[in-house]
C-alpha cells in the first residue's frame, strides 16, 4: 500500500510525524488488537514485512506464503481504516525513531542529504527533517503541557507522549485517505478473486476527498549559482552539480532528462568520465534525474574525486560544464535516439522477474504517477518519442550553468586552502561553508566547449540482434546443473535455462589461487589487480553494460579469482574473451597504480568507521575463517606495495593462474575455526570513529553439523526465533534500532547469531540476549503443537518457493560449486527433513546448543565499544539493587528475590526501574501512598550513591560467571582447531563419466 503523503507533509512543529506514524501504525488494529499479531502471522507463514517513509509517500508491504494471503490482508487492511495507535507502544516507538536517527548520525548519506535539502527556499517543505527524533516529535507536546520530557516510566509517555499520540491521530485522520492510496496485490488467485479480496477488506478506508500533494521547485535565484563545501565523516571526496527541474514522470513518453543523462553519464571513448579519468582527477561518474518529491526533480552529475582531483576541482567543474556546452552546440543524430529507444524497449521486454514484494512496491508507487493504466508496467522504462523542444529547453535553461548549484564534499579541505569559519547544519551538525560561484567561472561555462577530447558516443556494437530463445517442452525444470567435463585442472558445469525462457545467460569463471590470500600483502596485491583491470576495462565494457551485458571481476577473500558475465547471450562470448585477455595481458601504468593505491587506502580507512554492527560481524568473520586479514593488517602493508615489485608480481600470478593446475589438498584453505564445546568467550574492540555513540554486539553460537538433520534443525530454529527476537529485544526492550538474528552456514559447521547495535552498554545487551534465550526455552517448551506445525510449514513453503529469475538460479548453483559441497538440491532436502522434525527434537537441539544453561554449547561474542561514555548515573547498579532490596523488605513489600537478583544483573536504566516499581507498588493496597512515594524517590537517591562501576576493558555491566575475555584475538585464533574441508555430496568422478 502506497500512501501519497510523506515527511514533506509533516506539521511544522512536529518534524518526523509521518515517520512516527509509519512506526506506530501496524502495532494493532480494532480487528486484531494484539500488537504483534500482524508480524507473527506473516513471519510464521514464511513471509516478511517492512515499510518506509519518503518525501511524498509512505509505503507498507509484506510477502507471505501462498495460501495465507487472505489472512495477511485481513490484518494488513486494518492499518488503513482502523489502527489502534496503541498508547502502550507510544514510548517504545518514540525511542525507536530516536534510535534510528542516532544510527544515522554518522552516515554521510544522511548528513549530506539533509544539508542539501536545507538549502531550500525559506518555508519550503523540502527542507524538513524527515526522520525526526525524540526532541522534534515531542517539542510541541512539551510546550503545550509544560513538561520537560516524556515520562519513560509510563508506556504512553505520560502527558507529553499522550499529546504526541493525539497529534499523530489528528494528522492520520486528515492525511491518510483512500483517494491518495495505491494498492497492489500479487497472488496465485485469479484476478476476479484478488479483486474481491481487495474490495472486501479495503473498502472501509475513509475517502476524505484529498488530492495528492504536489510541491513546487524548492530553489530560487538565491539557491542557484552557489557552491556548498561540506565536511564528511568518511574520507571520500565528491563533486556534484544539481539542476532543479520539473517533475519528469509526466514526460514518460520521451524522458528527456534520462535521455540526456545517457550522454552525460556515458563511460566510453570521448565521454566526460574518460577525459576526467585520463587526467587522474576522478574514478567514478554518475548522472541522472533524481525524483526528489512529487512535483520536482534534480538533475545530478556526480563524480568521485581523487586527491589530485580535489585540488583541481575547478578544472573538473569546468570539464563538466564543457560537456553540457558540447550537448547544447551539437545536433544529436537521430540514430542516437533510436538506439536509446531500442535499448529501453529490450530492457522492458526481457526484464527479469523481481521478487514479489519488490514488484508490488514498485507497482503501488506507479499508481500515483500520471501513467495511463494500460502503460502502468511499461511507462517507467520504455520510450515512445523524441521531443526536441523538451531537450532543447533542458539544455538551454534547465541545465544552464547559472541554474544549478555545486556541492563539494570532503573530510579535509586544507589542500584547497579552505579553513573556515564553518557553519553547522541544524540536525546532524555537518560543517559547511556556502559561497557564490565565481561569476567568471559561470561566464566561461556558458561558452562553447573547448576540450577536443570530448565527443558523443559512437554506435553501440553490443546491442543484441539475436534474441531468439530455443524453447523446449519440459515436464519440470532441472534441479541442478550437469558436469560436462572434469580434468585435473578444471571442471565445467552447465545448466540450460528451462523455466524463464529469456535470451539471457550466465558464465562464471572461478579460479582458486593459494597465493592470492596467503598473506596480508598478497591479499592486498590481488585487490590492486582487481581495481586496475576493472579500471582499464571501463571504456570497452560500458557499451556492453548499456546493452544489458554485465561483468564483475573480484578476488574473493577465500583466495579465488571470480570473473562473471551475465545478460544477453548474443555477444556474451565476445565480451568474455576480451575480459580474459585484458585480465591476463593488462599493462599497469604507474599513474593508475598510484591513484588506486590511494583509493584502496581511503577505502580501508573508511572501513574502520563503518557502522558498529557491521564491524562486529567483520571481527567475528575474521576470527572464524582460517585465513583472513583485518583492515588494520592490510593498511599496514599498503606503504610496502610498489609497482615495480609487488603489483607486477601480482600480475604474473594472475597470468599463471589463468594457466590452471589442480589444487593440492594442502592448498585447500577454506576452513572454519572450531570453538571449544562448553566454553564461552567475549572479545572487546574500541570503535575508531570518536563521534560514534552506538555500541554493538555480535553473539554467536557454533553448532556442529554432525547429522544430516543438523542443518534442518538450525534453519527451523532460526525461523522460530526471528519474530520474537525482533518483537522482544527491539520492540519491547528497545535495545536499539538494529536487532537481528540469523543462521550462519560455514565450512563443515554452522552457527546461530544475534546482532544488536545499541547505545546501551555491551554487557547489558549481552545479558539481555542471554535472558531472552533463557526465557525462550520455556516458550519452546510450552508451544502448542499446532503452532509449531504452522511455523514449520511456513518455513517449508519458503524453502520450496519457485525461483524468481535466472540470476537467482545461477547464484545458488554458483554458491554450491564454490563451497565445495555441490549440494544443489539442499533446499528441497532441508524442506523434507524439516517436515519430519518434531517439537521434542527441537527442544533437545535447543537445550544442547542454545540454552545459556547448557554445558555443551560454544559461544563467542564480539563487543564493539563507542569512545563516548554514557553517564554511570543513568543505570541502576547491582549494588544499588541490593540496597533497594533492603528498603523493600523494610517496607514489607513482597519480592521474588531470585528473580530480583537475576534482573538486577542487567543493570537497567534508572527510569526503567522507576517505571517498573511505580506500576508494581501501585497494585499493593496495603502500602500507603506516602510510603509508595518515599520508595520511588529512594531509587534516584540510591543510584547516585551507588553508580555503575566500569569493567576494565569492557563496558558497564556484569560479566557472566565462567566467561573468558579474549585479550589477544590472533593468539586465540591460533589456539583453535580447524574444521575439516567441505565434503562433496556427489561423486565428481562418477558424475564426469
Amino acid at each position: 500500500m502506497d500512501v501519497g503523503v510523506g515527511h514533506l507533509s509533516d506539521p511544522d512543529d512536529v518534524p518526523g510525524l509521518a515517520h512516527f506514524c509509519e512506526h506506530l501504525l501496524f502495532l494493532g488494529t480494532k480487528q486484531f488488537p494484539k500488537e504483534s499479531d500482524y508480524s507473527q502471522f506473516i513471519k510464521s507463514n514464511g513471509g516478511s514485512t517492512n515499510a518506509y517513509t519518503s518525501t511524498s509517500n509512505t509505503c507498507y508491504f509484506f510477502s507471505v506464503g501462498a495460501g495465507h494471503l487472505a489472512g495477511a490482508l485481513d490484518r494488513f487492511s486494518g492499518f488503513f481504516h482502523s489502527p489502534l495507535f496503541d498508547p502502550n507502544c507510544t514510548m517504545r516507538e518514540l525511542n525507536a525513531v530516536n534510535s534510528e536517527h542516532k544510527k544515522n548520525a554518522q552516515s554521510d548519506l544522511h548528513r549530506i542529504w539533509q544539508l542539501f535539502k536545507g538549502q531550500a527556499l525559506p518555508g519550503h517543505p523540502w527542507s524538513k527533517f524527515g526522520t525526526g527524533d525524540m526532541n522534534t516529535l515531542t517539542q510541541a507536546a512539551r510546550q503545550l503541557t509544560g513538561a520537560n520530557a516524556t515520562d519513560e516510566s509510563q508506556a504512553d509517555g505520560g502527558p507529553v507522549g499522550q499529546e504526541t499520540r493525539r497529534r499523530l491521530i489528528e494528522w492520520w485522520e486528515s492525511h491518510y485517505c483512500a483517494s491518495i492510496m495505491g494498492l497492489s496485490i500479487i497472488g496465485r488467485e485469479s484476478l476476479d478473486d484478488l479483486t474481491s479480496m481487495a474490495l472486501q477488506r479495503f473498502s472501509a478506508i475513509p475517502n476524505r476527498g484529498l488530492s495528492l500533494p504536489v510541491e513546487s521547485i524548492p530553489w530560487g535565484p538565491e539557491q542557484q549559482g552557489n557552491i556548498l563545501f561540506a565536511k564528511t565523516v568518511m574520507d571520500v571526496d565528491t563533486l556534484e552539480i544539481s539542476f532543479p527541474i520539473g517533475r519528469q514522470d509526466a514526460l514518460y513518453r520521451s524522458k528527456p532528462a534520462t535521455y540526456l543523462s545517457h550522454f552525460i553519464g556515458h563511460e566510453g571513448a570521448g565521454s566526460l568520465l574518460s577525459y576526467l579519468k585520463n587526467k587522474g582527477w576522478v574514478t567514478q561518474l554518475w548522472s541522472g534525474p533524481q525524483s526528489s518529491a512529487r512535483g520536482f526533480a534534480f538533475m545530478k552529475v556526480n563524480v568521485k574525486l581523487t586527491k589530485s582531483g580535489l585540488k583541481e576541482y575547478k578544472s573538473v567543474l569546468e570539464a563538466m560544464y564543457s560537456y553540457l556546452s558540447l550537448l547544447r552546440a551539437t545536433s544529436i543524430p537521430e540514430w542516437n535516439f533510436e538506439e536509446f529507444k531500442s535499448l529501453q524497449e529490450i530492457r522492458f521486454r526481457f526484464s527479469q522477474k523481481q521478487s514479489p514484494d519488490s514488484y508490488v512496491v514498485r507497482l503501488s508507487e506507479h499508481l500515483s504517477r500520471p501513467y495511463p493504466r494500460d502503460q502502468l508496467l511499461s511507462a517507467a522504462t520504455k520510450v515512445w518519442e523524441q521531443d526536441e523542444s523538451l531537450i532543447h529547453d533542458l539544455l538551454e535553461n534547465g541545465f544552464a550553468p547559472h541554474a544549478g548549484s555545486v556541492l563539494l564534499s570532503s573530510k579535509d579541505f586544507s589542500s584547497i586552502g579552505l579553513e573556515g569559519p564553518w557553519s553547522h547544519e541544524k540536525w546532524y551538525g555537518t560543517e559547511y561553508i556556502i559561497q557564490r560561484i565565481d561569476p567568471a567561472v559561470l561566464e566561461k561555462a556558458a561558452g562553447p566547449n573547448t576540450i577536443s577530447d570530448l565527443f558523443l558516443p559512437r554506435p553501440n556494437e553490443f546491442i543484441p540482434t539475436d534474441l531468439h530463445v530455443d524453447r523446449t517442452d519440459v515436464s519440470e525444470p532441472a534441479k541442478r546443473p550437469i558436469l560436462l567435463r572434469r580434468t585435473e585442472a578444471s571442471t565445467l558445469w552447465h545448466k540450460k535455462d528451462d523455466q524463464f525462457w529469456l535470451p539471457k545467460g550466465y558464465i562464471g569463471v572461478f579460479i582458486k589461487s593459494p597465493a592470492a590470500n596467503c598473506s596480508a600483502k598478497n591479499a592486498l596485491m590481488t585487490r590492486f589487480i582487481e581495481c586496475l583491470v576493472t579500471d582499464a576495462l571501463t571504456e570497452y565494457s560500458y557499451d556492453a553494460s548499456l546493452a544489458g551485458l554485465d561483468y564483475s571481476l573480484t578476488f574473493a577473500e577465500d583466495g579465488g579469482l571470480s570473473l562473471q558475465t551475465s545478460g544477453y547471450t548474443d555477444k556474451m562470448l565476445t565480451l568474455l574473451q576480451h575480459l580474459l585477455d585484458k585480465t591476463k595481458n593488462h599493462v599497469i601504468r604507474q599513474d593508475r597504480f598510484d591513484l588506486y593505491k590511494e583509493e584502496i587506502r581511503q577505502a580501508m580507512e573508511n572501513a574502520k568507521k563503518r557502522e558498529p554492527h557491521s564491524l562486529s560481524h567483520d571481527w567475528m568473520d575474521n576470527c572464524l575463517r582460517d585465513v583472513a586479514w583485518t583492515v588494520f593488517q592490510l593498511l599496514d602493508e599498503i606503504p610496502h606495495v610498489t609497482l615495480q615489485q609487488d603489483a607486477l608480481k601480482a600480475q604474473d600470478m594472475v597470468e599463471a593462474e589463468l594457466q590452471t593446475r589442480s589444487i593440492l589438498p594442502s592448498e585447500e584453505i577454506s576452513r572454519t575455526m572450531l570453538l571449544p564445546r562448553g566454553k564461552e568467550y567475549i572479545h572487546n574492540e574500541t570503535l575508531t570513529n570518536p563521534k560514534e555513540t552506538n555500541n554493538a554486539v555480535e553473539y554467536y553460537l557454533q553448532i556442529p553439523q554432525d547429522s544430516e538433520n543438523s542443518q534442518a534443525k538450525l534453519l527451523l530454529l532460526a525461523h522460530l526465533l526471528n519474530e520474537p527476537t525482533f518483537s522482544i529485544l527491539r520492540t519491547r526492550e528497545q535495545l536499539g534500532y538494529i536487532v537481528t538474528s540469523y543462521s550462519w552456514m560455514q565450512v563443515s559447521v554452522m552457527g546461530m547469531a544475534f546482532r544488536i547495535q545499541s547505545e546501551k552498554p555491551t554487557l547489558f545487551v549481552e545479558n539481555r540476549i542471554e535472558q531472552f534465550l533463557s526465557d525462550y526455552k520455556q516458550t519452546l517448551g510450552t508451544m502448542e503443537e499446532k503452532d509449531f506445525e504452522g511455523q514449520r510449514q511456513g518455513l517449508v513453503n519458503r524453502l520450496l518457493e519457485k525461483l524468481d529469475n535466472l540470476d537467482q538460479e545461477s547464484s545458488r548453483f554458483m554458491a554450491k560449486i564454490l563451497d565445495g559441497t555441490y549440494d544443489f538440491t539442499h533446499r528441497e532436502k532441508n524442506a523434507r527433513r524439516i517436515e519430519q522434525l518434531t517439537l521434542e527434537e527441537m527442544i533437545e537441539f535447543y537445550d544442547a546448543f542454545i540454552d545459556p544453561a547448557s554445558t555443551s554449547r560454544a559461544k563467542l561474542s564480539m563487543h564493539m565499544h563507542s569512545q563516548t561514555k554514557p553517564s554511570a548515573k543513568s543505570n541502576f547498579s547491582v549494588e544499588a539493587s541490593k540496597v533497594f532490596l533492603g528498603d523493600l523488605k523494610e517496607a514489607q513489600v513482597p519480592v521474588d528475590e531470585a528473580q530480583y537478583t537475576t534482573l538486577s544483573k542487567a543493570e537497567p536504566s534508572v527510569n526503567a526501574v522507576i517505571g517498573f516499581w511505580t506500576k508494581y507498588l501501585g497494585t499493593l493496597a496495603s502500602l500507603s501512598a506516602e510510603k509508595r512515594q518515599q520508595l520511588l524517590e529512594r531509587i534516584k537517591e540510591i543510584a547516585e550513591l551507588h553508580p555503575v562501576k566500569s569493567v576494565e576493558g569492557s563496558s558497564n555491566g556484569v560479566l557472566k560467571e565462567g566467561t573468558i575475555v579474549v585479550e589477544d584475538l590472533p593468539a586465540f585464533k591460533r589456539s583453535l582447531q580447524m574444521s575439516r574441508p567441505a565434503v562433496s555430496v556427489i561423486d565428481l568422478d562418477a558424475e564426469a563419466r
